[in-house]
């Protein structure tokens, strides 16, 4: 067996991982940010994929009647008493970070977009390692 075949029976995939992709997104966040447009875009696209159903993408047509064009104009993840929204317009971005409680905002802070990134991935990795937990608790509770 080579040391390659081992490698990869070893190690788990890390595109198939949620988090991963996220962080992946993160990176390229930071890596790209003068332009920011194509980084929104890939942001929203990658979101969609990995969160279908708590990610939620805005986009408004560009270039006139006819035109096929579309471009972000707002990206909103909710998760548990967290909202995370990206707002887009003229090559920039306005993150915000919103506390609701009972579906009322308390706390709205606007913060940098690598942050906003950043405390997504962070929010989106403990819900998933709560949501894993319940899982298994409930599965318990079944079998």
């Amino acid at each position: 067996m080579g040391y390659a075949q081992l490698v990869s029976e070893e190690l788990p995939e890390p595109w198939h991982d949620t988090g991963s992709e996220l962080d992946l997104a993160a990176a390229s966040v930071r890596a790209d940010r003068a332009d920011t447009q194509a980084m929104v875009e890939a942001l929203a696209m990658r979101l969609e994929e990995a969160l279908p159903r708590i990610a939620t993408v805005k986009r408004r047509r560009v270039g006139g009647f006819r035109s096929k064009r579309s471009e972000v104009e707002r990206i909103a993840v909710e998760l548990g008493d967290e909202r995370f929204e990206l707002a887009a317009s003229a090559g920039s971005a306005q993150c915000l970070r919103t506390k609701v409680v009972r579906g009322i905002a308390l706390k709205r802070e606007e913060v940098p977009i690598d942050a906003w990134v950043r405390e997504l991935v962070d929010a989106v990795v403990a819900d998933a390692a709560v949501g894993e937990r319940a899982r298994s608790v409930l599965e318990g509770l079944v079998l």
